[in-house]
């Protein structure tokens, strides 16, 4: 009689192993202390000092008070999602389409909406999802301290309580939560053929997503995802804690309280054609997926030979100054592979 409940409970995000904290963290340090470990971070406290953590320490009205002084009445994309969803953006029954609608509205409608939420089973949930705030609360970035990134332009999450499935960024991210709690639940890029991952061209909201839901796995239809669990990491972060989030880690992101606020950062420190390595993937699909079998073997041999081994320099017996893509990466030498590519792909 108790074997489902059972089985619910031994995948509790709950009972997985946090990631590492990392503390006293400074701009000097931030990579010795953070990236240069290829796995995601704790900051504790890394924003308690922000005015608008301690605006939503005092209440959700003092917050959102505090979010409508930067307002300019900027119409922005607003995504409502009915009750029966359970505030967690998916796929519709048919993975035809999605489960959530998108509006227009101003900020002010948007919080007006959010304030009229009561629970998950009686309430539509409404968010504001990836807002660059540069554009959408002018003034609001002069009062986010951040020296770890500076000048790096951040994005803004308001809503109710919203369940992201488990996806990954293109660019590495830190996220702080500044209003309520979050739990992230991350898993390393190599549990990808584990976690059932949902059409690469067509997605809820951009990135590829894990089609298992993290809070009730259907191991009939997924019955691989115990080995993505027993990798997993899951932590809850109070006002004002942070996540360091490397490039690409599958990460589910669950907003706790009735109004939920994070900002983040994302940022890349290659010289990339487009810092976005997704697109790259897309065309290898495209460009390979008809071949033979013996030619895809082929075309892997050489993307270990170019990339994955790391063992040999592929370009050691060629000259320095011909080795073109093969050398070192500088801003000239991106432009003039960006340039070349887009020739190439008109």
């Amino acid at each position: 009689m108790n074997k489902p409940a059972e089985k619910q409970h031994k995948y509790q995000l709950e009972a997985l192993p946090s990631p590492r904290e990392v503390f006293d963290v400074t701009a000097e340090n931030f990579a010795q202390k953070v990236t240069s470990t290829y796995s995601p971070a704790v900051l504790r406290g890394f924003a308690k000092h922000w005015p608008i953590v301690e605006a939503a320490g005092q209440s959700n009205n003092a917050l959102v008070d505090y979010l409508s002084q930067f307002d300019k009445d900027q119409t922005l994309p607003v995504i409502v999602l009915p009750k029966e969803t359970k505030g967690r953006m998916f796929y519709d029954a048919a993975m035809t389409g999605v489960n959530f609608q998108q509006t227009q509205g101003t900020l002010q409608q948007a919080l007006a909406n959010m304030q009229r939420y009561k629970s998950r089973l009686t309430s539509d949930s409404v968010c504001v999802q990836s807002a660059r705030i540069k554009e959408t609360l002018p003034g609001l970035a002069s009062q986010l301290d951040n020296p770890l990134l500076p000048g790096n332009h951040p994005y803004i999450w308001i809503g109710n309580p919203i369940t992201v499935a488990a996806h990954f960024d293109e660019a590495h991210n830190i996220a702080v939560v500044t209003a309520s709690k979050r739990r992230f639940t991350l898993f390393p890029p190599q549990q990808i053929s584990n976690l059932y991952i949902g059409p690469l061209d067509f997605t809820p909201a951009g990135q590829p997503i894990s089609l298992v839901d993290l809070r009730a796995p259907d191991l009939h239809k997924y019955p691989k995802y115990p080995q993505a669990f027993s990798a997993g990491l899951s932590v809850e972060l109070e006002p004002g804690d942070a996540i360091y989030i490397p490039s690409p880690w599958w990460h589910h992101v669950e907003s706790i309280s009735d109004i939920n606020v994070l900002i983040n950062y994302w940022w890349s420190s290659d010289y990339v054609t487009t810092a976005k390595p997704f697109p790259m993937l897309i065309h290898a699909i495209q460009a390979l997926k008809s071949q033979p079998l013996d030619q895809q073997q082929a075309w892997q041999s050489m993307l270990e030979h170019y990339l994955l081994e790391n063992d040999h320099d592929p370009a050691r017996h060629i000259p320095p100054a011909a080795r073109g893509i093969l050398g070192d990466y500088t801003d000239l030498l991106s432009l003039k592979v960006h340039q070349w590519l887009a020739k190439l792909l008109s």
